[in-house]
C-alpha cells in the first residue's frame, strides 16, 4: 500500500457467501448440468456493489480458515454446534477463489486465524498504512468491536453503518462497555456462554 491516504474496504467473505447461499436457498441458481451457482452469484453481486457503489482504493475478503484457533484451546466447544458447510456451498469454494484472482481482490486468511482477527489486524495497523478510512463489511456484530475513530462497520443485511458517530442508535452501552457486555451475554453463534440471568 503506498502512503497517500486512502480508503480500505474489508469484506466478511464466509458471511458473504452463506448469506448469499440462503438468500435464494428456496429458488436456487443452477447450470444445465445441475451445478448451483447461487452463492457465486450473490457474493460476485456484493463485491461489484461496493466497487460501483464506493470506488475503495483497496478491497480484500477476510476468511476464517478451516483450523481451529486459539479460541478451541481456552474453550473446547468452541462453535461445537455449527453444522458442516453444505455440500452444494462448498462444491462452490474452487470457484470462488477463481472468481476473486479474476478480479484481482487480494484474499486473507491464516491457518489458525478467524476473519475477525484479521480485520482486527488491519485496523490496528491502520496508521501504518497511513490509511484514512476502513469500512467492515460485515452483518456480524462482533465485528463491532473493532469500531473506532475512522473505522466503521457496515451491514448488507439492514443496510447500515454502525459508526462511533451513530454507536447509541444501535446500543445502549458505549463502546468500551460493549467489551464487557459481549463477555456477559456470551454468544450463541459461536456456543459461547454467558452469565446466567
Amino acid at each position: 500500500m503506498k502512503k497517500s491516504k486512502k480508503r480500505l474496504f474489508i469484506v466478511d467473505g464466509y458471511a458473504v457467501l452463506y448469506r448469499s447461499h440462503y438468500a435464494l436457498i428456496r429458488n436456487p441458481l443452477v447450470t444445465s448440468y445441475g451445478f448451483q451457482t447461487s452463492a457465486l452469484f450473490g457474493f460476485s453481486n456484493q463485491l461489484l456493489k461496493i466497487m460501483k457503489d464506493e470506488n475503495p482504493d483497496y478491497l480484500v475478503c477476510a476468511f476464517d480458515s478451516k483450523e481451529k484457533t486459539f479460541r478451541h484451546e481456552m474453550y473446547p466447544q468452541y462453535k461445537a454446534q455449527r453444522p458442516e458447510m453444505p455440500q452444494e456451498l462448498k462444491t462452490q469454494l474452487p470457484h470462488l477463489w477463481e472468481i476473486l484472482e479474476g478480479m484481482n481482490i487480494p484474499v486473507l486468511k491464516k491457518p489458525g486465524v478467524e476473519a475477525d482477527d484479521i480485520a482486527a489486524h488491519l485496523v490496528k495497523e491502520k496508521d501504518r498504512y497511513d490509511l484514512e478510512y476502513i469500512w467492515l463489511i460485515s452483518s456480524d456484530r462482533d465485528w463491532d468491536l473493532l469500531i473506532e475513530k475512522n473505522v466503521s462497520r457496515f451491514s448488507y443485511v439492514t443496510r447500515k453503518e454502525v459508526t462511533l458517530e451513530n454507536w447509541s442508535e444501535h446500543y445502549d452501552v458505549t463502546p468500551e462497555e460493549f467489551i464487557s457486555l459481549k463477555c456477559l451475554t456470551g454468544d450463541k453463534g459461536d456456543n459461547v456462554p454467558g452469565i446466567p440471568g
